[in-house]
């Protein structure tokens, strides 16, 4: 079980500045912590793709309208940043023949859809709201999620956080001249981690390869 005091008090030691025991305690580290641990964590999930932040579902159609666009769709809450919109597509099951959209598909012999196609779309604030805009109808949205949960975080993305907090602990828990050098060497180590932690995630995932020419000629 791993917890945000816990990932705290890792990039307190990165930079040798105490411990804290918890986030609301009276203590400058703690402050600074509290201050500082959620916009860094949400800038790393921002950042890069973790698996564990990834999110798929579909974009909710709102009533408003926007020049030269056909559709508008809530920006989804807990969306830090887009990935990818996907067009629904319908999928005739082998078994009985009903159509219903789905991301995977069982006949062998269908065509592929182009989960892969790009969908224009933009962008906007409307009265305060953050929508996306689009001229494509039933869209989902892949997209990297706010996640608070370190129980849910990669061993990469908690040591790379802790180095990221760290980093941006260090002047003003150390002072100028010692926490200009540690935080330069913090963020070396925070970039390591982050590079190490996408190419392992990477690896984990399954592509499936397309067959050749050769084979769909037969």
């Amino acid at each position: 079980m791993t917890n945000e005091v816990e990932i705290c008090n890792l990039a307190l030691s990165h930079i040798r500045a105490g411990s804290i025991n918890s986030l609301t305690e009276a203590s400058i580290q703690a402050q600074q912590c509290k201050l500082k641990y959620p916009i860094l964590r949400d800038q790393m999930l921002q950042d890069a793709p973790w698996q564990f932040s990834r999110s798929l579902k579909p974009l909710a159609l709102l009533t408003d309208t926007l020049f030269n666009w056909i559709y508008v769709y809530q920006y989804p809450s807990d969306c830090l940043y887009i990935n990818r919109l996907h067009v629904n597509f319908a999928e005739v099951s082998a078994d009985n023949g009903t159509s219903a959209v789905a991301s995977r598909y069982y006949d062998r012999g269908l065509p592929r859809p182009d989960l892969d196609q790009q969908v224009e779309h933009k962008i906007y604030n409307i009265d305060g709201n953050k929508v996306i805009a689009s001229n494509e109808k039933e869209l989902r949205i892949d997209y990297r999620k706010c996640v608070e949960d370190p129980n849910l975080f990669s061993i990469n993305f908690i040591m790379g956080l802790s180095h990221l907090l760290a980093a941006e602990l260090a002047i003003p828990l150390v002072g100028v001249d010692k926490g200009r050098g540690l935080r330069s060497d913090e963020l070396k180590i925070y970039q390591s981690y982050v590079d190490s932690g996408i190419e392992n995630e990477l690896n984990e995932q399954f592509t499936e390869i397309p067959d050749s020419d050769f084979i769909n000629v037969r």
